[in-house]
């Protein structure tokens, strides 16, 4: 019986098998480089959607206190207050998604979260010393909101 060297034999490598195990592992290579920049991509979205929550709940924020100190004002001076509005222009969308905005009295929060998802929910507080803000739920599709004193009950009604 003669020996081989079975280290310069090539009878048993197939042609398709190398193939198959290349291309199987350039597969992988593929899906888990897509997969994490699908992932990178919905953490910038979520990033966007908080700053912008923020900019919008801060805007929110300060015409509510804005309402409060004029009336407050008004107020010490002796005058009565009628009926003060603001008009609230938001976005229909933001980051391609719409979203909710919770106005709560009890915590003197404005809550803003996309589509129920939590890694977009921000909290942004108001104060107010002289009235009250009456606590509602806005949809964004509205786009157009009323911010407006209501002098019959001393409170600041959103809708």
């Amino acid at each position: 019986m003669k020996l081989r060297n079975l280290n310069e034999d090539d009878n048993a490598v197939s042609i398709t098998i190398g193939f198959i195990l290349t291309f199987s592992i350039t597969v992988i290579i593929l899906v888990t480089i897509l997969s994490s920049f699908y992932s990178l991509m919905d953490r910038a979205e979520q990033t966007v959607m908080r700053d912008e929550f923020e900019i919008h709940g801060n805007d929110i924020a300060v015409r509510i206190a804005t309402i409060d100190t004029m009336i407050g004002t008004a107020t010490n001076a002796g005058s009565d207050v009628g009926e003060l509005r603001y008009e609230l222009s938001l976005p229909e969308r933001i980051a391609g998604k719409t979203y909710s905005i919770e106005i709560v009295n009890s915590s003197k929060g404005i809550v803003f979260m996309s589509e129920e998802r939590e890694e977009t929910k921000i909290i942004v507080p108001y104060y107010t010393k002289n009235t009250v803000v009456h606590s509602t739920t806005l949809h964004s599709p509205k786009g157009e909101y009323i911010i407006r004193y209501d002098p019959g009950a001393n409170a600041i009604i959103i809708s």
